[in-house]
């Protein structure tokens, strides 16, 4: 409650003016206990800048000084183990799915207020439930999960008389064999399996839609045992895509987190995987492109068509000494007139962790949406079909999947060697977690 009277007070107190804010901020540096905030720095940049907003209505209502530091997709979690190793963690920060499990013992057990606003809006999804409590305690408080999906172009489709793809194989080969023209510098597919999130997520998923994984059920390592079968077959998928059926641009392992946004605005991509910020930035700069491009669901294989979920959430750290107000600014942006303004600016990135954010009309205002949301409510935990365990997201920091597959196509090893490679490295991971 107190949330929706004190952004009404703010509003009326800054009229939204950049002028105001700078004024207020002056007041604020003036008094009052600082937090140190951390925030994460997503290319969907009008969602940054209001969640900014937002905090800094809140710490002026509160009469708190905010000290803010932004990370990105590349320095992340460096900058977090960087600071919990130096005793000198921030106050509160965004974490993505591997910090609740990672950074455990210097978060704060939040269970009470995560329980309290989860009960409020309808409970967690399954997905974002595993990822933010261990044994029924909390470590976070889950805020929001990536929407996003298959991104293609539409016209190009059309123009060939093709169907929107289903599996990867032969659905995506054939409309990307179809559609591209290296000539012109156009390709089928841009999917790099390098060591970035897109990697990640793209290899997770295939070893998924083939009936393999990393962890079997018992999250017993099963990359090159139980199923080496399956991930012999989905890993031999994912290099054939570069290295037999020529559908991906070269130089793709040479690829980072924002090298296909970039390719698919250039006009030099059929089709790629991607969240919401894809969606979002050719939206905002009234691309030509935005209006041919339709987001479907992440193609599947043999197995079914999974996407791994990777929840964002809140981590307020035990060293702070301001546990009241942590817990008060969660609240504030989590409110959901707040939170539902934060949604609306991000073009489909800012999906429900929470069942009745799932209802919330917004969904059904664009159709891209709606492949965005159905991937969201698929979505699996890392670790699966296993329990997520810290040395499943450890396997994932560590961009264990990735280096596996550019060990094949940049190194030259056989899939098998590779496999068990990586399979040894899983192992390794297992017995170092499992002592402490």
């Amino acid at each position: 409650m107190g949330g929706h009277v004190g952004a009404r007070k703010a509003a009326v107190i800054t009229g939204g003016t950049a002028a105001g804010l700078g004024v207020l901020n002056t007041m604020a540096h003036a008094q009052g206990p600082k937090l140190r905030v951390w925030l994460f720095k997503s290319y969907v940049t009008a969602g940054n800048d209001i969640l900014a907003r937002q905090v800094e209505d809140w710490a002026k209502e509160r009469k708190v000084q905010i000290e803010f530091d932004w990370a990105t997709f590349g320095d992340r979690e460096q900058k977090f183990v960087a600071a919990i190793e130096a005793g000198n963690p921030p106050d509160i920060a965004e974490m993505n799915y591997q910090g609740p499990m990672r950074y455990r013992p210097a978060l704060r057990d939040v269970t009470k207020l995560a329980k309290d606003l989860a009960a409020a809006r309808g409970g967690l999804l399954p997905f974002a439930e595993r990822v933010v409590q261990t044994g029924g305690q909390y470590f976070g408080i889950a805020r929001l999960v990536f929407g996003g999906g298959l991104h293609v172009r539409k016209d190009l489709i059309a123009e060939k008389g093709l169907k929107m793809p289903k599996v990867y194989d032969p659905d995506v080969i054939e409309v990307a064999k179809k559609t591209q023209d290296p000539s012109k510098d156009l390709w089928g597919f841009g999917q790099t399996l390098n060591r970035s999130d897109d990697g990640n997520g793209f290899l997770q998923n295939i070893l998924w839609d083939w009936g393999g994984g990393t962890w079997d059920k018992e999250g017993k390592p099963a990359l090159a045992t139980s199923y080496l079968k399956e991930n012999t077959a989905a890993l031999q998928f994912a290099v054939d895509t570069i290295q037999k059926h020529k559908i991906q641009p070269p130089g793709v392992m040479g690829w980072t987190d924002v090298h296909n946004n970039e390719a698919f605005m250039a006009g030099k991509l059929v089709m790629t995987n991607n969240g919401a910020s894809l969606y979002y930035a050719m939206g905002a700069k009234k691309h030509p492109l935005f209006d041919k491009t339709q987001v479907i669901l992440t193609p599947g294989g043999p197995a079914g068509s999974f996407v791994a979920s990777n929840p964002y959430n809140w981590g307020l750290f035990k060293a702070s000494k301001y546990a009241e107000l942590t817990d008060d600014l969660v609240r504030w942006v989590e409110d959901e007139k707040h939170f539902e303004e934060y949604m609306k600016a991000c073009s489909g990135q800012a999906g429900p962790v929470y069942k009745l954010r799932a209802e919330h009309p917004y969904w059904k205002t664009d159709p891209n949406f709606q492949g965005m949301l159905q991937n969201i409510l698929r979505g699996v935990w890392i670790g699966y079909p296993g329990p997520s365990t810290p040395a499943a997201i450890e396997v994932q920091a560590q961009y264990i999947l990735c280096d596996m597959a550019g060990r094949v196509v940049t190194a030259g090893l056989s899939i098998d060697a590779a496999l068990k490679e990586a399979h040894k490295r899983v192992e390794d991971i297992v017995r170092i977690r499992s002592r402490s």
